[in-house]
């Protein structure tokens, strides 16, 4: 907007683009009256540019307008993106899962041990359901097996109680079937294209199978599970092996299992007491050693104790065969605990212990006289729980030898007349006590006089 003299030329009028546009054509054109064509071009331009100020000012109020509505746009855009990929998040993601308990290896131990006791048991009993002639035999072997399963069983939470087998199960299970899955075909033909085939029924042949690789594979587990495991997976193994023995007499086969001292496991050769070095004929340490003994002290006070228990035994079976009828038994059997006091004190050379002589005499006492083969029993059942003991007490270096001495005793004892148990030697609980030497008051070492001669005995009986 400009400023023009008035027609009083004392004031100055805004004038509009029209009215300005009239004076300009009413003057000569393009130049004020009295002035000259430079002012012209200036108003012009002055003009020129508030006409463009005025479209800016339009255009730019248009352009934020529109920038405004764009932003919201935008924004409003972005918050309903946000508010899908939330929704989205929570419907496609769920909650993660509790994370399933790890177990060490010995836990594992035990949940497999579990497993394969139970279902052992429902072969049993399916393969007695089946063969009548070995129901006892079958049956006393599920009995035991349920007992070590329950003790192998890691703690868990209760759980609901199970529902009721079904009829069909039932009459399966009558049938020759077992709860494992093994179905047999209703009538004994291969099953049609297309269907899975049976599984022949359990019979006695397949359980001792099952009851020799159970008792090895216990018996394994025993070498490396943790001390209280250790105790009930060797025990439960070492009952396995005798229902094995006895139900392979029963069908008349060899149940094939290694011979009783035979070592189970694997000891790592660089262990003190993994080997077996031989001794001098003195009982001096064989080898390089020192003088000071080597490995834990609970490993040496067992390996004594184990020797000081096999030398009674060995004297006591030596002045049984003057007193009964079977001597050829009574002195194999002594010289068996010979061997095992020979091992022992092997053992404790490698530690660099020497192995103390037997003593010179036991005192044989009056009930033991009277009744040797009762004696006997109680000695060995003494055996049971002395290694039952010693295999959670001693390292795993010497581990192995602990569970096969345990084997080798539960099997002496039993044929010395013992009564099997479920877990033999673990009267006091899985924890049980740290080798206690045998309580039988039978044979009690003298620190004096010769060992008693078996002729002497057999007079004085």
């Amino acid at each position: 907007m400009i400023f023009v003299p008035g027609p009083d030329r004392h004031g100055c009028l805004p004038l509009d683009d029209v009215v300005l546009q009239e004076y300009r054509l009413s003057v000569a054109p393009g130049v004020w009256p009295g002035e000259t064509r430079a002012a012209v071009a200036s108003s012009e331009t002055v003009m020129n540019r508030g006409q463009e100020s005025r479209q800016q000012a339009s255009g730019g109020r248009v352009a934020s307008a529109a920038g405004r509505a764009v932003r919201w746009s935008g924004r409003l855009i972005g918050l309903v993106i946000a508010v899908l990929l939330v929704v989205g998040i929570g419907v496609g993601v769920r909650s993660p899962e509790p994370q399933g308990r790890v177990y060490s290896a010995s836990e594992q131990a035990q949940l497999d041990a579990e497993d394969r006791f139970r279902a052992l048991a429902e072969d049993a009993r399916a393969a007695a359901a089946v063969q009548p002639a070995l129901a006892d035999r079958l049956t006393a072997a599920a009995s035991d097996l349920d007992v070590q399963a329950d003790a192998v069983a890691l703690p868990r939470s209760p759980t609901p109680a199970p529902t009721a087998p079904s009829v069909e199960s039932d009459e399966t299970t009558a049938n020759g079937g077992t709860a494992t899955g093994r179905t047999p075909s209703p009538s004994g033909d291969s099953p049609g294209p297309g269907s899975t085939p049976a599984t022949p029924p359990v019979d006695g042949m397949l359980v001792l199978a099952m009851l020799r690789e159970s008792a090895l594979e216990s018996l394994g587990d025993a070498v490396s599970a943790e001390p209280g495991a250790a105790r009930v997976l060797a025990s439960a193994g070492a009952n396995q092996w005798w229902h094995a023995s006895a139900l392979g007499q029963v069908l008349g086969v060899s149940p094939d299992l290694p011979p009783l001292g035979e070592s189970v496991g694997t000891a790592a050769e660089d262990q003190p007491g993994a080997s077996t070095p031989a001794r001098a004929e003195d009982g001096t340490i064989a080898g390089e050693c020192a003088g000071t003994p080597l490995g834990p002290d609970a490993d040496r006070q067992a390996l004594l104790a184990a020797k000081n228990a096999e030398d009674q035994a060995r004297y006591g079976y030596e002045v049984a065969a003057a007193l009964l009828e079977d001597r050829a038994g009574a002195l194999a059997r002594s010289a068996e605990h010979d061997a095992a006091a020979d091992a022992a004190a092997d053992r404790l050379a490698a530690l660099c212990v020497p192995a103390a002589p037997a003593p010179a005499g036991f005192t044989i006492s009056a009930a033991f006289r009277a009744d040797p083969s009762r004696a006997l029993r109680d000695l060995e059942q003494d055996h049971v729980a002395l290694y039952a003991g010693l295999v959670s007490a001693v390292s795993p270096a010497v581990r192995p030898w602990a569970v096969t001495s345990l084997n080798a005793a539960v099997q002496r004892s039993i044929g010395a007349g013992a009564a099997l148990e479920p877990l033999p030697g673990l009267d006091d609980g899985p924890e049980g006590t740290a080798g206690a030497a045998p309580t039988s008051a039978s044979v009690v070492p003298t620190p004096q006089g010769p060992p008693a001669p078996v002729e002497a005995a057999d007079d004085q009986g």
